[in-house]
């Protein structure tokens, strides 16, 4: 069955310069092209489409409120707003809504590579009330503009990383965060950084990406107050796991590639709770209230009450912003990997890892440690990495693996949550805790 897609241009003009993104989608896409926002709206009351591309301007309207809209009306609609990046007065407007963005000039490549990586999510996420909650929320990040100028300045082939320093440098909020983690005990340096630009040399390219986006998350959500939910502790988890599945991937190997992934998606994993605890905060307090009270792992009880889990939503978050697939796999199911169906190392099963290890650690002396994650030992079995857990803490400098009893299996309650997300579940696995 086609997807169809819908161009809306600033008139006859604008729609024909756009046809021309169209060319490369090939026969799995049917395409509908309208001169105005007027028009576009009569389409989509006519038919279906799968996805709107529309300029930053369409005459005298504003494609912007039209997508906001079109959020409300059809929120199963991917929607693409071509925006010109260097236009901070336009890109500031942006910010906070769940739309994509594409940066023009924009060219048939990058918009089917958008297109793609936005229907990617529903092979394997299959929840739509996922889709629909990101679709409707009104405090939603979009991915800084900073980000931007910092990987256009590292595909310049004058780039360096001074540049890059005097990029954020300008950014007063990204660069006290920036400087709060480069001297955090994450990173162990003996002397206190000063700078970006320093920051950046000892951080190196990809690093710095990867927590400019976090920063940029944190600091958008930094005014949740609440003594059941704290941003600070959520910070500290973060650059632990993110730290925690870098080690990880090092030791087990993994290619430089996959090491920053591993970095990013532990980082990453659990944006899906600010998502969720800014736009549904006392929902989501009581929520954490009951897990701790019952203790219950977090994300069950998020499933029973919202249908959606964090991890979900966060994966949802970070398939908007355009971050690579394997990334979004990790957030997605870092509590459940088995579901994943490749069975080698990845950055899922670091993020995994990482993230029970520190929870662990956070846990200790704590009475209701089963909210705790745990880590899913059939998964790694299945990846015959058994035998690589001592190693792996070991030069995570982490005590030995204690001895336990062995995991009950799956409740029927619980199996029954996992297999209504229709996706693959090892026979007998152990539900990993998730807190």
């Amino acid at each position: 069955m086609k997807r169809r897609l819908l161009l809306v241009g600033d008139g006859p003009n604008g729609l024909h310069s756009l046809k021309p993104l169209a060319s490369g989608l090939g026969p799995n896409w049917e395409v509908v092209g309208v001169p105005g926002i007027v028009e576009a709206q009569c389409s989509l009351g006519q038919n279906g489409f799968d996805a709107v591309v529309t300029e930053l301007r369409v005459g005298c309207a504003s494609g912007l409120q039209f997508l906001n809209q079109l959020t409300e009306q059809h929120p199963r609609t991917q929607r693409f707003l071509l925006a010109d990046l260097s236009d901070k007065q336009a890109v500031t407007k942006c910010v906070g809504t769940s739309h994509h963005y594409l940066a023009t000039p924009c060219d048939p490549e990058t918009l089917k590579a958008a297109l793609d990586r936005a229907f990617s999510l529903d092979v394997w996420l299959m929840n739509e009330r996922v889709k629909r909650f990101i679709s409707q929320m009104q405090k939603l990040p979009s991915i800084p503009a900073l980000y931007f100028q910092v990987v256009k300045e590292l595909q310049s082939p004058t780039s360096s990383l001074e540049t890059i320093g005097g990029l954020i440098a300008k950014d007063l909020v990204m660069t006290a965060k920036l400087l709060q983690l480069i001297n955090s005990a994450v990173f162990g340096l003996r002397r206190q950084i000063a700078s970006p630009t320093e920051a950046v040399l000892c951080l190196g390219a990809e690093t710095t990406k990867s927590v400019l986006l976090l920063a940029h998350t944190f600091s958008y959500f930094d005014k949740i107050k609440s003594s059941s939910f704290s941003v600070e502790r959520l910070w500290e988890h973060a650059l632990a796991t993110g730290s925690l599945a870098r080690t990880i991937a090092v030791n087990q190997g993994a290619p430089p590639d996959m090491v920053e992934e591993s970095f990013t998606a532990g980082l990453l994993h659990d944006i899906g709770k600010l998502v969720i605890a800014c736009n549904l905060t006392s929902d989501y307090i009581s929520v954490l209230q009951t897990a701790h009270r019952e203790g219950r792992p977090l994300w069950l009880v998020e499933e029973e009450v919202f249908s959606l889990t964090h991890a979900e939503v966060g994966a949802c978050v970070l398939g908007i912003w355009g971050l690579p697939v394997t990334i979004i796999e990790a957030v997605a199911l870092h509590h459940y990997p088995s579901r994943f169906l490749s069975k080698s190392f990845s950055p899922l099963t670091a993020v995994h890892i990482a993230n029970a290890w520190d929870q662990e650690q956070r846990g200790k002396g704590k009475v209701q440690n089963r909210m705790l994650p745990e880590v899913d030992l059939n998964y790694i079995q299945e990846l015959e990495l058994i035998d690589s857990l001592p190693n792996w803490r070991a030069a995570c400098k982490l005590p030995p693996i204690e001895e336990k009893q062995e995991l009950p299996a799956a409740t029927p309650d619980t199996t029954t949550l996992i297999n209504t997300a229709n996706t693959p579940v090892l026979t007998g696995a152990p539900i990993a805790a998730a807190a």
